[in-house]
């Protein structure tokens, strides 16, 4: 019997009900990161705005960027929203 390979490319459309989820977390988890940097005593201008802007542009690649993220966020929601109250 002849051997075949068959590749099969998956593409995931989130809906907006996803997307709205996803930048909703995106703006508290940046908001947090704001405060969070705001305390540190040591760093002082320029160099907590500079810090500030590195990661929230990590978080920003994170947020939108990673698929794997994305699934965990949402898996995350579904499981939360899932359980008995």
């Amino acid at each position: 019997m002849p051997e075949s390979n068959v590749t099969v490319a998956v593409k995931v459309i989130r809906g907006p009900e996803s997307w709205t989820f996803i930048y909703v977390a995106l703006g508290f988890a940046i908001t947090i990161e704001g405060q969070i940097i705001s305390l540190i005593s040591p760093l002082i201008w320029p160099w907590n705005l500079a810090a500030y802007i590195a990661i929230a542009v990590l978080t920003f690649l994170l947020f939108i960027g990673s698929g794997r993220f994305q699934n965990w966020l949402i898996a995350s929601k579904n499981s939360y929203e899932s359980r008995a109250r």
